[in-house]
């Protein structure tokens, strides 16, 4: 089954990544899909980027994806860190959502100090 994701965003994390000596820093997206939670780094298009995709305005990379609880133990088991050792600079969580619960579990296992907070979803 192919991976899919919507556009509810229900936390975010901010990363540092090394690219030789340069330190760059990271926003991702955590939204809901057809598994636990899907990781996206979203970002504006350049403007050469966006002659050849008229009328986006912005481009997704899949970062990650975690599929069930059972996969966050393995990470765990594996790594010993929920993000697989990189440099995590903040987490927040969106606890009105059912899937942070489970995220704020193994964030906090991983040492991550997290933020959370409580939003509902408007309904229209």
């Amino acid at each position: 089954m192919p991976l899919t994701y919507n556009g509810t965003t229900i936390g975010k994390v901010r990363i540092e990544q090394e690219l030789g000596d340069i330190k760059q820093k990271f926003d991702i997206q955590i939204r809901q899909g057809n598994c636990l939670a899907v990781f996206l780094h979203s970002r504006k298009l350049t403007p050469e980027e966006k002659k050849k995709h008229p009328g986006s305005k912005c481009m997704h990379s899949l970062y990650t994806f975690l599929c069930d609880e059972q996969h966050c133990k393995n990470i765990m088991k594996d790594y010993g860190d929920i993000m697989c050792g990189e440099t995590v600079l903040k987490v927040e969580l969106n606890m009105y959502y059912k899937e942070c619960w489970t995220l704020l579990k193994y964030f906090t296992k991983s040492g991550h100090k997290v933020t959370c907070y409580y939003k509902e979803e408007k309904k229209c």
